[in-house]
């Protein structure tokens, strides 16, 4: 550790023990971006940690820089019996414990396994010829539902916010081995109010922050009659069948859900909904692994990535 950077930790150590929890997290989070490998650190970052998702996320980063740590050893079991969970019941009883705590989603995962197993096995039985061609189309769908498909499939792909490490005010965000800077426009947020003419996944490891993008029109841009519209690798185009230029408006949203509600949300949004969005406006996202190589810089070209804190959908598609 440098000596500028012992100095803000000593600062942070001051400010907490003065009560000021939002200045200490503020340098603390500043601390682990230039040294996110010191162990003091992330000690001391359990003390600012906003729930027990994020002390337990920061308890297994200690562990990983020190397996036998005997205080975040601790810290774990203290968590677990204040949630009323038992390890040894829970070895012992794996399978009366999954039925007691399962729900629908698990049970959709169950069926998707079924699925897959029955395509698997009709692969299997094809003519070799067929086979192939079966294997091929199978692939392609795969493929076309992961990048193209507004869907999670029940859990199985998309982002796990549980496990995100949030700054309150969501300039630090950190996930596993990976950080992101976030720089805002502003303080104002923006409004969008229109028709979803393309949804579709964002599904960048770099930018996994990023969820979706929504292309939200208005008047002329929402009539497929009049304009033609198009999303190509996270920019949008449209071509308009009249001399005239189109009235109304066009703008392709890069999503960074809030929370994991928000995702929720946008997962439900189809094509032809009319939605309401608002958020912060975001000038760049800087991605880094956690030993601070830069891996690269989103920033916008025409497009808004959006901060998005609200989501509803004004009227359905099949309304």
């Amino acid at each position: 550790m440098t000596e500028s950077h012992s100095a803000r930790l000593k600062q942070a150590v001051v400010a907490l023990r003065k009560g000021d929890r939002v200045q200490a997290r503020s340098l603390i989070l500043a601390e682990l971006r230039n040294d996110p490998n010191n162990l003091t650190t992330w000690l001391w970052a359990l003390e600012v940690a906003n729930s027990d998702k994020e002390k337990r996320s920061i308890l297994g980063k200690i562990l990983s820089l020190d397996p036998s740590h005997t205080g975040a050893l601790q810290y774990i079991k203290k968590l677990d019996q204040a949630a009323g969970f038992n390890p040894e019941i829970s070895s012992q009883r794996p399978r009366l414990d999954r039925d007691l705590h399962s729900t629908e989603p698990e049970t959709e995962k169950g069926r998707v396994g079924g699925l897959v197993r029955l395509f698997t096995d009709w692969i299997l039985n094809l003519p070799l010829s067929c086979g192939f061609i079966a294997l091929f189309a199978v692939i392609v769908a795969v493929a076309f539902i992961y990048f193209r498909v507004n869907t999670s499939l029940y859990g199985l792909i998309g982002n796990d916010f549980d496990d995100l490490i949030v700054s309150n005010s969501y300039e630090i965000i950190s996930y596993g081995e990976m950080y992101w800077e976030v720089q805002f426009e502003g303080i104002a947020e923006s409004k969008f109010i229109g028709i979803v003419r393309h949804i579709s996944p964002i599904r960048i490891e770099e930018f996994r922050i990023l969820t979706h993008d929504i292309l939200v029109t208005t008047a002329d841009f929402s009539n497929p009659d009049i304009v033609d519209t198009n999303v190509i690798d996270h920019k949008f185009f449209w071509k308009s069948t009249q001399s005239s230029a189109p009235n109304g408006s066009i703008n392709l949203i890069h999503a960074f859900p809030a929370n994991k509600d928000i995702y929720q949300e946008l997962l439900k949004i189809q094509n032809w909904d009319t939605v309401k969005i608002t958020g912060r406006e975001i000038y760049t996202v800087k991605a880094y692994q956690s030993d601070e190589t830069f891996l690269g810089n989103w920033q916008d070209a025409g497009c808004n990535t959006l901060l998005i804190e609200s989501v509803s959908i004004i009227k359905n598609s099949e309304e």
